[in-house]
């Protein structure tokens, strides 16, 4: 079913506790579409937003895509690589590269507008809640300067010496993927002296095969745990944003992790499964 405002958002939330029926709020359906539900929602035809004053307000169904390239030509930054709608990027709440210098979307997110089946609420709260709890249906985003020019230092193979040293450097962006040895991709918004690492323009990316295993494991932020995680988990694949306080693992041994708190990608944080129970009663939402 597909929607145009928050009122008739509502409606069908209301009409879903009233009748017992499961739903499933989505903007796209590109990302968690859960198959057991009696109704998907479909947020995609709320599609206003308004640029102003280095801030964005936009409906759920408004595309992120759009929004970031607006933006860009105004010369701000949403600090986010998600494909997908303001709805969507607030309820999975998703690290990226940019998440070094600009945090998670909860980071950057002013206020949002909440809709239960007993009303709205306005509570950042609620942002990472995977939709399990309510729908997000408006929110607040600020935006930040852009940078004139990026450039991202790579280096495969790198030391924990050399991982060190560009923390050091205070990067706009650091991540570092593990595939059987530990790359390096370091964004900085001027050059810097990294001697044996090539250098090109723009912001690295992360590319996973979503039909894999995968795991994040909240952490301290520091290289000595990444590596640990990696000794203990063995995975095929791994990565880490720094400043993200996730290490995000792929087809691990996630027994050997029972001193870390993990979850997996479309499970949400344990604090979000407690709220459930207090916020939709009748279990409507997937």
């Amino acid at each position: 079913m597909d929607i145009h405002s928050e009122e008739e958002l509502f409606r069908i939330i209301r009409s879903a506790y009233l009748d017992n029926k499961k739903i499933q709020v989505l903007g796209y359906g590109r990302h968690g579409r859960i198959s057991k539900v009696d109704e998907y929602v479909y947020t995609k035809n709320m599609n206003w937003y308004e640029i102003k004053d280095g801030k964005v307000q936009a409906l759920a169904g408004a595309d992120v895509t759009k929004i970031r390239k607006e933006a860009s030509e105004n010369g701000l930054l949403l600090p986010t690589l998600y494909d997908g709608t303001i709805g969507g990027l607030l309820a999975i709440n998703p690290i990226s590269p940019l998440t070094t210098s600009y945090g998670r979307p909860s980071d950057f997110t002013l206020w949002t507008r909440f809709l239960t089946p007993y009303g709205g609420m306005k509570w950042k709260v609620f942002v990472g809640s995977m939709g399990l709890l309510g729908a997000i249906s408006r929110a607040e985003l600020k935006l930040f300067e852009k940078p004139r020019r990026i450039l991202t230092y790579d280096k495969n193979d790198a030391t924990e010496e050399e991982i060190m040293k560009v923390s050091s450097l205070r990067p706009l962006v650091l991540l570092v993927e593990y595939d059987g040895r530990f790359n390096v991709h370091a964004s900085f918004s001027e050059e810097v002296l990294l001697q044996g690492f090539s250098v090109d323009e723009g912001v690295p990316m992360v590319e996973v095969d979503r039909e894999r295993d995968e795991i994040i494991v909240e952490g301290d932020d520091t290289f000595e745990s990444f590596k640990k995680i990696i000794e203990l988990s063995n995975p095929s694949y791994a990565y880490w944003i720094y400043n993200s306080k996730a290490f995000v693992i792929f087809d691990a041994d996630v027994e050997k992790l029972s001193q870390f708190k993990y979850y997996s990608r479309d499970r949400p944080k344990e604090i979000y499964l407690k709220l459930k129970k207090l916020l939709d009663v009748k279990n409507i939402f997937n």
